[in-house]
């Protein structure tokens, strides 16, 4: 039984009741399940060039180095790591890279060199063809930067996907440099980018970015989203409808209620007047901190319901991009959760976007079934959607989730769900016969050819 399996058999357990499967909180093999599947899906090897690279023995001792050098101002730190840098040591070159950063100047304040992007990229040129996501996400920020003087669309977008790819940078919380996502965003949006153009990938990134309040993101989208291709605003709304930020037309026009949308999604009140408020700087990157072990997160999650420190923990590490927090999270925060004590009041959307995400981005099976669930019984800032609770089955049965057939098979769901569910695979050529609402054997044996277990 693979990872993935072994975890989708667990999914259902995650529900107090019968219904919601929430026993598997307080069972011992939860943490080790959850760590088998997790480790399985992000250590997928990828191709030779960018491929993913792990930290070698030495890289401690040059990351002691450039922060002494970048912070300090020590200039025999900054030798030390020069002189491994320009012998070739690949770590030393990353971090050389970084000290000629402009990007990161708030950051390294006593630096001993001045920053210059040329001199950056020449040292992050290797560590980042060899797979270093700091180097990756170096090259991305400088290449696609066009106040930065170096910039090369098809060569920074053809980093910025490596680095976006690389599940050494998502292990790690890299992706959290939401600059460097947004410039990333602008592959899937420029027809010269060498990227097939894609506007509504293009559009979940940038408001993604946008949800983290990335002040370059909601100047952009909020007084000059009029300047944006239409298909690209079409597929604006579309990201702004799933969240349930947006209920009008996909029409790609940029409308007031679109950039009201937008603000919603930012945080951020209109700019008075109606003139366009000041992006500022993109927000410095910044090192990516320890991530505590599968085994501390789920400590963390088991004492969240009663402690605001440890809720408080769990919340930060899944806003920053940590899988395992993410899911624990969105489980805490769905009202399908029945513990009484728990101090965190439920948030349906918010649990359905981590959800549907892990889902979607990292193959993550028991995410798919528990949006399926969460989606089909729907919560106070969540109205029950039948039609989305049959996508997540769907998504569940695509990602071989043994789970989620078990649940079909106990016939537990509410009105309208058999029916979308039949007509999706009846879509796929799975399902044959009316579609009627109500459970049938035509319906189970679709599901069973779709997981590949006829």
């Amino acid at each position: 039984m693979s990872g993935t399996d072994r975890l989708g058999a667990h999914a259902a357990l995650w529900f107090a009741e019968t219904r919601y499967r929430l026993a598997w909180f307080v069972l011992p093999q939860a943490a080790v399940a959850l760590a088998a599947g997790l480790a399985l899906l992000l250590l997928k090897p990828a191709g030779e060039w960018g491929k993913p690279a792990d930290s070698k023995e030495n890289e401690k001792t040059y990351l002691d180095l450039l922060d002494k050098a970048g912070k300090d101002g020590d200039k025999a730190a900054f030798d030390k790591l020069k002189t491994a840098a320009d012998a070739g040591d690949i770590s030393a070159r990353s971090f050389m890279g970084a000290l000629y950063n402009p990007e990161w100047a708030g950051i390294y304040a006593r630096n001993p060199v001045k920053p210059d992007v040329a001199t950056a990229l020449t040292y992050y040129e290797k560590p980042a063809d060899l797979g270093y996501p700091g180097a990756q996400r170096g090259m991305t920020e400088l290449l696609l930067n066009r106040g930065r003087g170096q910039y090369d669309l098809k060569r920074g977008c053809r980093y910025g996907l490596a680095f976006h790819a690389n599940p050494v940078a998502i292990r790690n919380s890299y992706l959290n440099s939401w600059s460097t996502l947004f410039w990333i965003a602008g592959c899937y949006a420029d027809a010269e980018s060498g990227v097939p153009r894609d506007p509504q990938k293009a559009a979940d990134i940038y408001m993604d970015t946008v949800a983290a309040k990335l002040p370059l993101a909601i100047g952009t989208f909020t007084d000059d989203l009029g300047r944006q291709p239409p298909d690209l605003v079409a597929a604006i709304q579309r990201n702004l409808a799933r969240r349930g930020f947006y209920s009008g037309p996909a029409d790609g026009t940029a409308t007031p209620q679109t950039q009201a949308a937008i603000r919603a999604l930012s945080g951020t009140a209109a700019a008075p007047q109606g003139r366009a408020a000041d992006p500022g700087p993109p927000p410095q990157a910044r090192p990516a901190a320890p991530v505590p072990s599968t085994d501390e997160i789920m400590a963390l999650f088991k004492s969240a319901t009663t402690d605001a420190a440890a809720e408080g923990k769990l919340r930060a590490l899944a806003e920053n991009g940590v899988s395992v927090a993410q899911y624990l999270y969105a489980l805490l925060l769905s009202p399908a959760n029945t513990d009484k004590q728990r101090i965190t009041a439920p948030d349906a959307v918010l649990a359905s976007r981590y959800l549907e995400r892990l889902a979607a981005e990292r193959s993550f099976a028991p995410a798919a079934s528990s949006a399926a669930f969460l989606y089909d019984i729907g919560g106070p800032n969540l109205p029950r959607s039948p039609g989305k609770a049959a996508d997540m089955t769907i998504r569940a049965l695509e990602l071989k989730s043994t789970d989620i057939l078990q649940n079909l098979s106990e016939d537990k769901w509410g009105v309208g769900f058999w029916a979308a569910l039949q007509q999706r695979l009846a879509d796929r050529n799975l399902y044959q016969g009316r579609i009627v609402d109500q459970r049938n054997d035509r319906t189970i044996q679709a599901a069973r050819r779709l997981l590949g277990n006829p």
